[in-house]
């Protein structure tokens, strides 16, 4: 069973198609043999994703800092609930959980989210794959941001010799489900 890392927004966001990629995503889970690692809400994105994977019959694991673990915010229908101190202890649960991490549109946390597994996976802490969903492209721009710290020198090349040059190498972009359950590289992890 692949536990799939889901990064994604507490807010709905202004384009419907947001809502509809978390769904889908949500109620693809148990088909694929998957379970849902995220970060407990119910609310927005959050909310869409972990509701439809508990539709689906996936086992869906939320955690959650204890000051957000509120009946208004947190869902208590997960299948397990795992409480931190705080989002820093959120993230490193969730990595340590998971075994594939996939982004859906989201705003600074889901940022925060998809560096520190970029970092980590740079760093030689995890070979574990990132995956960015990109509905209504809503990750170019972050793409281009992308592009251009590696051209101003601030992504390792490959000529370093002092830290091997992983950046970005366990990034992968998809426009939709469909393309990440067919993915090669999500396909290899078990």
């Amino acid at each position: 069973m692949k536990n799939i890392g889901v990064f994604c927004s507490s807010l709905m966001g202004i384009s419907s198609e947001y809502s509809k990629i978390a769904e889908e995503l949500g109620l693809s889970l148990k088909k694929y043999d998957c379970s849902l690692i995220y970060g407990g809400g119910k609310l927005g994105l959050m909310g869409v994703v972990s509701k439809n994977a508990k539709l689906s019959g996936a086992k869906v694991v939320s955690v959650v800092p204890y000051y957000l673990n509120k009946p208004s915010i947190a869902y208590s229908d997960a299948d397990e609930i795992i409480e931190t101190k705080n989002l820093f202890e959120r993230k490193k649960e969730m990595v340590s959980l998971s075994n594939i991490f996939v982004a859906l549109p989201g705003g600074i946390g889901t940022y925060d989210e998809i560096f520190e597994v970029m970092a980590g996976y740079a760093l030689g802490e995890h070979e574990k794959p990132l995956f960015l969903v990109n509905t209504n492209n809503f990750w170019e721009h972050l793409l281009k941001m992308l592009s251009f710290i590696e051209k101003e020198g601030m992504i390792r090349s490959e000529s370093d010799k002092i830290i091997p040059p992983r950046s970005m190498k366990n990034l992968y972009i998809v426009n939709n489900c469909k393309e990440l359950f067919r993915h090669e590289k999500f396909n290899q992890i078990s």
